[in-house]
């Protein structure tokens, strides 16, 4: 069985990624690309067997690829926080998408993991623009406005990262700032 990773390139997709890796540590193929670079699935060649986990790319804009995925027997696990459309109901897909304006795919995810590694989940909040959001689980958390500030620099700073027409165009490429 081969995992793939899939993730946008903003600090809400690197961090979302990071919080699962944490929780469960293994080698994987990474897919990734600048922040605006959306239809990721399209590069994923899983067979039966496989699972494919994605973070923060629209399942609208990568719906017939996610049918092709389950068709071909991979198992899904989607994280998202943009609008989807219909959720296919298929036994292969597990998927947690909320659309709501105050939510970032790092911040379902730390649901997800009951809040094992929050402040990644803060990061991304940060850099997504959520401050409020940010600040509020991270006080939650037990975090010190001195914490919280290192963590918004750092959000910004990652999601500013992914920004260019490529990633030539970007100071660290995702995967390697994932690293």
């Amino acid at each position: 069985m081969t995992t793939f990773d899939v993730f946008n390139g903003d600090a809400d997709g690197i961090c979302a990624l990071l919080q699962l890796r944490l929780a469960n540590p293994l080698e994987s193929i990474l897919v990734t690309g600048v922040k605006r670079d959306i239809r990721l699935l399209q590069r994923v060649d899983a067979v039966a067997g496989d699972r494919v986990n994605v973070l923060d790319v629209s399942l609208a804009q990568n719906r017939d690829d996610v049918l092709r995925l389950l068709d071909a027997g991979v198992e899904l696990f989607y994280v998202d926080h943009h609008m989807a459309g219909e959720i296919p109901d298929h036994p292969g897909l597990d998927a947690i998408i909320d659309t709501a304006p105050d939510v970032c795919t790092s911040l379902l995810v730390d649901h997800y993991l009951s809040g094992r590694f929050t402040p990644w989940a803060v990061t991304a909040a940060f850099g997504d623009n959520l401050v409020t959001a940010a600040e509020t689980i991270g006080r939650r958390a037990g975090l010190s406005q001195a914490q919280l500030e290192r963590l918004r620099v750092l959000g910004t700073c990652v999601n500013y990262n992914g920004y260019g027409e490529a990633v030539n165009d970007l100071h660290v490429a995702p995967d390697a700032l994932f690293r």
